[in-house]
């Protein structure tokens, strides 16, 4: 019995220890799983006419790509940046990574972030002046060959993307290799109905923004080191609504709707896959700020009671804690190395008064100690002279100085000198010299005659000599030289920007602007180039002067020379019904391009010897909107000549003759970049004597057949009519 009693514990306990067993291997986690991560960035700051040009679309695709490269699990091979797309070059990405995806299909799973940001209202993304409808959108991220597909877009009205589809919301997204999650999700940065808005303060989206702080590990709530989609998106929600709530553009509520199925987590970035990281002790609270090279790369608000950890690359940082509460900010600055994770804590940083740094939100141009408005209202107005009139305290009223004014608190007033007035904070109304005028953040108007310059500035600039300003809501109007990182209206002989809406002069040179007008506009990014001689990078509807060159073009480019890299620029070898053997080179647009035109005409008998006959020719076409393939017609003025010089100089009396030539044409294409052209025109000669006694040759009065018509004035033929054709070999872009 007692055997038998030992027998049945003996399998009682086998049977939990495999149970036991079983159960354990059930709750491992798969670490067999091989997940690869896609990401495609696409910025537009361009979102056709009649709205406003962005100018941080591109950096916040940057900063997504960025995070999710260091901390995402993205190789940087897997990383597609598009940058002001049109819907086919859109297309064209999609099926390049769907092909890329099914080469990879075998090797694990595959997830797929598309993010954009740009314009867009409630029908779909606005590319430049066309729309991609949600709809659409939709379906092409559905058809996507990954197992999970996530669309991130910092839009406006980007909400209604979310509608488009019912979803059910589930804490799951981008997955870990505990997961076998698959499915799709969607987060907006502001619902249907709502404006998104970037800030010239934080160089980008307040929803990017705030999205990637948390995804640097801000949003990482329960302190495990990796930040879901969940946290992810609660913090960026949070943080944008607070950021947006006293904009002018209306507080932004961003969106999502999920529809995934599966089990596990959702890691969207792991702070220990970082190679540095900065840790803020549990003690400290207050609004943090961190900078890179004076640019913000992480704003958050922590909470005292916990740690934070902050992953970053290697680098120099510069770190506020702004403790509002306690009246003081807390400045350091940090050498992060690779492999260092540094624990900051209250003794490391350098305790400032609250009064002497920035305000919350990191605004430089904030420092108030005395606002304007209770100067306005609550300052005694007053009116003082000196040689050297130097105030240091707040005040309003005429500052007067022979020589210098200097204003060193906030300042409501006019300041008159004959070499310089300075403010140094905050101030409003008039500065005017010989000299030249310095403000710090100024409403108002600045004139001098030889130089202005302002850090921030509300109104105007007018100088005879130069205006400088890092921003100008306003106008900078010189005999001489503006230089602004941004301006709506800059007018003078030489114009500098990063941004400008509008610049007039002799010369303009800007990163982006909508219009520039003058000599020589050189552009990165431009709407409208009017002058001379336009460089651009890119132009969005269209380019007029005598030489226009661009890398690409979207509209109409109107010039003698036009030199476009998406546009035409090939070479066609033809010969025609006269005998005449020609090289045409055509260069600009499918719209309107340039045609030269050069060539010699055959001896009617001997196939390869030539006629002591040369012909130069000017003119210009048009593809009908179409590249490869295509029809086109073409005008072509044309002077024939026995000489190879001085065809076209002043003075030179012949013998030419005058054609005009029309054509209409079909291009065919082979391969890229080789295609068979044929086609009719029709010729026009003016000559002022077609009769037996003129000294021009009868070869160059006609074709080679009798097939034309004499219009005549009186007895004397004015002009020469006949049909013709042409045939020839087209090499290049077309």
């Amino acid at each position: 019995m007692k055997g038998l009693f030992v027998l049945i514990l003996f399998v009682a306990v086998s049977s939990a220890s495999a149970l036991s067993s079983q159960t354990s291997l059930v709750a491992q986690p798969r670490t067999d799983v091989r997940i690869n991560r896609y990401v495609v960035a696409i910025s537009a700051n361009y979102g056709g006419a009649g709205r406003p040009m962005l100018r941080y679309a591109e950096s916040d695709a940057n900063a997504f790509a960025t995070v999710l490269k260091e901390m995402g699990g993205v190789s940087k091979q897997n990383v597609i940046q598009i940058k002001e797309p049109s819907i086919s070059t859109l297309l064209q990405n999609m099926d390049n990574l769907d092909k890329k995806i099914a080469e990879n299909k075998s090797a694990g799973r595959n997830e797929v972030l598309v993010y954009y940001s740009g314009h867009a209202d409630d029908k779909g993304l606005r590319l430049g002046n066309e729309t991609y409808a949600w709809k659409d959108l939709r379906s092409r991220i559905d058809r996507l060959q990954a197992d999970v597909k996530i669309a991130v877009i910092d839009a406006c009205g980007s909400g209604a993307i979310t509608r488009a589809k019912g979803g059910v919301a589930v804490p799951a997204f981008m997955v870990d290799k505990s997961s076998d999650m698959k499915g799709y999700a969607f987060i907006t940065s502001s619902t249907q109905d709502e404006s998104s808005q970037e800030s010239d303060k934080l160089k980008g989206s307040f929803f990017t923004h705030s999205l990637v702080s948390g995804l640097r590990g801000a949003g990482d709530l329960s302190g495990d080191g990796k930040v879901t989609l969940s946290e992810a998106y609660q913090f960026a929600f949070n943080e944008t609504l607070q950021k947006t709530e006293t904009t002018m553009g209306g507080a932004q509520h961003p969106s999502r709707d999920m529809n995934l199925v599966g089990t596990g987590d959702v890691v969207m970035t792991d702070l220990h896959s970082t190679n540095a990281s900065l840790v803020f002790n549990e003690k400290l609270e207050g609004r943090i700020f961190v900078r890179e090279n004076n640019a913000l790369v992480a704003e958050l608000y922590k909470s005292a009671g916990r740690p934070m950890e902050l992953g970053l690359s290697e680098g120099n940082y510069q770190v506020q804690v702004n403790r509002e509460k306690l009246g003081n900010v807390l400045s350091m600055n940090v050498k992060l190395a690779k492999g260092n994770h540094k624990t900051l804590q209250e003794s490391d940083f350098k305790v400032v008064a609250l009064d002497n740094t920035v305000s919350r939100g990191g605004c430089d141009s904030c420092t108030v100690e005395s606002s304007l408005d209770s100067l306005d209202h609550n300052g005694n107005s007053r009116v003082t002279f000196n040689f050297v009139d130097a105030d240091d305290n707040p005040r309003k009223g005429v500052q007067v100085g022979l020589f210098v004014t200097d204003a060193r608190k906030n300042f409501i007033g006019s300041q008159v000198s004959l070499f310089a007035n300075v403010t140094r904070k905050n101030s409003t109304g008039l500065q005017v010299t010989t000299g030249v005028n310095v403000a710090n953040n100024m409403n108002g108007v600045q004139l001098s005659a030889t130089g202005n310059v302002a850090k921030k500035i509300e109104g105007a600039q007018l100088s005879s000599g130069i205006n400088v300003a890092r921003r100008i809501d306003g106008a900078q109007v010189s005999s001489g030289i503006n230089i602004a990182e941004y301006a709506p209206v800059q007018v003078g002989v030489l114009n500098i920007g990063d941004t400008a809406d509008v610049q007039v002069g002799i010369m303009n040179v800007a990163d982006s602007n909508d219009v520039a007008v003058s000599l020589l506009n050189i552009n990165d990014q431009s709407n409208i180039q009017v002058g001379l001689w336009n460089i651009a990078d890119t132009v969005h509807k269209t380019q007029v002067g005598l030489l226009n060159v661009c890398a690409h073009c979207d509209g109409p480019v109107i010039g003698l020379l036009n030199f476009v890299g998406n546009g035409v620029w090939s070479l066609s070898g033809n010969i025609d019904e006269m005998g005449n053997t020609s090289l045409n080179i055509k260069v600009g647009t499918a719209y309107l391009y340039t045609a030269i035109e050069m060539g010699r005409v055959l001896k009617q008998d001997k196939l390869f010897e030539y006629e002591d006959l040369y012909l130069d020719g000017l003119g210009f076409g048009t593809q009908f909107g179409k590249y490869g393939s295509h029809w086109g017609a073409e005008y072509m003025f044309i002077r024939q000549d026995e000489h190879i010089h001085a065809r076209f100089g002043p003075g030179y009396a012949g013998p030419f003759i005058e054609q005009h030539r029309l054509r209409l044409y079909r291009t065919a294409k082979i391969i890229t970049g080789l295609g068979i052209t044929a086609g009719l025109s029709m010729n026009v000669l003016a000559h002022a004597d077609f009769s037996e006694k003129c000294s021009v040759p009868k070869f160059m009065q006609k074709p080679r057949g009798e097939w034309h018509a004499d219009l005549k004035k009186g007895h004397e033929t004015e002009f020469r009519v006949w049909p013709g054709f042409f045939a020839g070999l087209t090499v290049g872009r077309f």
